[in-house]
């Protein structure tokens, strides 16, 4: 068993690391700012923006939780600043995860075959896959919540308080990964306390451990509390920002328009198209993509479903995996976007689990498919890495903001050449839309100190803009630009007019499928 457990590690490790610098194509906006911050915090102890060691990072307006970008501190005394420091603590995790799924179910369902099961998905996984090979902070709070729960679960076997604690702590942890969880990690406790209370018996051992985990979460509590940032996160992502929401309120009852939209949103998570056939929007090609589950987990998944409605001595196990998935659809489920897989990675986690469960129970009464079955698996994984390494690169590039990264390099190239560097972030291939976090963009990708930074960021007089030493980074205004001198635009067609000077384009910047994005403009 052990040494079966170790080559599917081995294989996650691979499917992990191969490539990684790679693939995804360029860092997308979440990875830049958040190393950018990181390298801001290790050499100065502050972010871009001067706020000294701060509890929420406000990065872009979008307010990160601290987690990730501390570590990526941490982790850029070892690696310095180069792109792969952002991404080693998702793979880390990414690979954590697997044991730690292993151990899991091992502890949740006494059965090590199935554990092992688990342990295959979580490596070979869509979602696992590729959400461990980018800079992502709900990999380390799935990773921190599993082990929490099999420090209880050890507890319930030893009876010893010291896991109590450490489940205390590690839970404490996870909740500052990401904000979700601050809210989904106390209510699946609750949940969990109420569904196996009688291995509770001794209730004055739970309060020490309940106090220092309220202790611990204390200072995030009262951030989400009083802080007004985190507010305004929460009501820029919530479901009343949709679109079509707004209409219904505009035409009928405010708050019966929510709970119907609300809940047809939260059901909808569930559809299979988007569980196995699209859900992690890889491509254009509508339900043919990529699923966060693989496609022949479907059959399986539905089998293990059965099997738990049928199974009798299972009856905390089947609840505890319900509330599981019942609570960690709550944050996809009730924000503006459709669908959000990485707001609700832990139920895939469970989804993989309860497939594994139908997996084995379908194989130990038919071994002979087991031949056909594997077929099968690898069949539908290379379709994914299709996907993955080929169509999601030519098809969505311009969703990773590529190719910003050369943007801010041939930016930089031209530096002494020119009095000021001028960038329009508006871009698009059919339609136009503003990339987020252009300065991070162009402060990481040419070195600049952090130290610098923090003194040059100013907010400037015309429409978006960030400055910092040469740089503006704003809307382009053509009528009144193109008579500036000395000076380097960078735009795209949807900032420029269809008769600009050609001669003055120095440089032409391409979407990874060749078709252009951006044009240099010496002046």
């Amino acid at each position: 068993m052990k040494i079966y457990l170790l080559l599917i590690i081995l294989l996650g490790v691979f499917l992990r690391l191969y490539l990684l610098l790679d693939f995804p194509i360029q860092l997308n906006h979440d990875e830049v700012t958040q190393l950018y911050d990181a390298i801001s915090i290790a050499q100065t102890g502050k972010d871009i923006y001067g706020n000294f060691l701060p509890f929420i990072f406000p990065s872009v307006e979008d307010f990160k939780p601290p987690f990730y970008t501390y570590l990526t501190s941490f982790f850029y005394f070892f690696f310095g600043g180069g792109e792969l420091t952002i991404k080693l603590p998702g793979v880390i995790f990414g690979v954590l995860l697997i044991p730690a799924s292993f151990m899991f179910v091992l502890k949740l369902l006494k059965n090590k075959q199935i554990a092992l099961i688990s342990a295959l998905f979580t490596a070979i996984a869509p979602f696992e896959i590729f959400f461990s090979r980018k800079g992502f902070e709900n990999g380390a709070g799935i990773f921190l919540m599993l082990v929490g729960f099999i420090c209880i679960f050890t507890y319930f076997e030893k009876r010893k308080s010291l896991y109590l604690y450490l489940a205390s702590g590690i839970f404490a942890s996870a909740m500052y990964t990401y904000f979700s969880h601050a809210i989904i990690i106390p209510l699946l406790l609750l949940s969990f306390f109420i569904i196996f209370r009688k291995y509770f018996s001794n209730l004055k051992k739970l309060f020490l451990p309940l106090l220092t985990f309220i202790l611990l979460c204390l200072p995030l509590f009262l951030m989400i509390l009083v802080n007004p940032d985190t507010r305004y996160r929460s009501e820029t992502v919530f479901v009343t920002q949709d679109i079509n929401l707004g209409k219904q309120i505009d035409y009928g009852n405010k708050y019966k328009a929510i709970l119907d939209f609300s809940f047809n949103r939260y059901l909808n998570q569930f559809n299979p198209i988007y569980l196995f056939g699209n859900g992690l929007d890889l491509t254009h090609q509508g339900p043919i993509g990529a699923g966060p589950l693989l496609l022949i987990q479907f059959p399986f998944l539905i089998l293990g479903i059965i099997y738990f409605i049928k199974k009798i001595d299972l009856a905390e196990q089947k609840k505890f995996m319900f509330f599981w998935i019942i609570l960690g659809t709550l944050p996809s489920g009730l924000t503006f976007e459709a669908h959000s897989p990485h707001r609700i990675v832990m139920v895939f986690t469970m989804l993989n689990i309860v497939s594994a469960v139908g997996l084995y129970y379908f194989l130990k009464s038919a071994r002979k498919f087991i031949p056909l079955i594997f077929l099968l698996f690898l069949a539908n994984f290379i379709y994914f890495t299709h996907i993955y390494f080929v169509n999601f690169p030519f098809e969505k590039s311009q969703y990773l903001q590529y190719p910003f990264k050369q943007v801010s390099q041939f930016a930089w190239s031209q530096y002494d050449n020119v009095d000021q560097i001028i960038f329009d972030p508006l871009y698009g291939e059919v339609a136009p839309m503003i990339g987020t976090g252009a300065h991070y963009f162009m402060a990481y990708y040419g070195g600049y100190p952090p130290i610098k930074f923090q003194k040059e960021y100013r907010r400037g007089d015309k429409e978006r803009e960030v400055l910092f030493d040469k740089f503006s980074i704003r809307k382009v205004d053509w009528r009144e630009d193109q008579n500036l001198k000395n000076v380097l635009i960078i735009a795209s067609s949807w900032s420029l007019p269809t008769d600009v000077d050609k001669t003055k384009i120095i440089k032409t910047f391409y979407f990874y499928n060749h078709q252009p994005a951006f044009y240099a403009i010496k002046l």
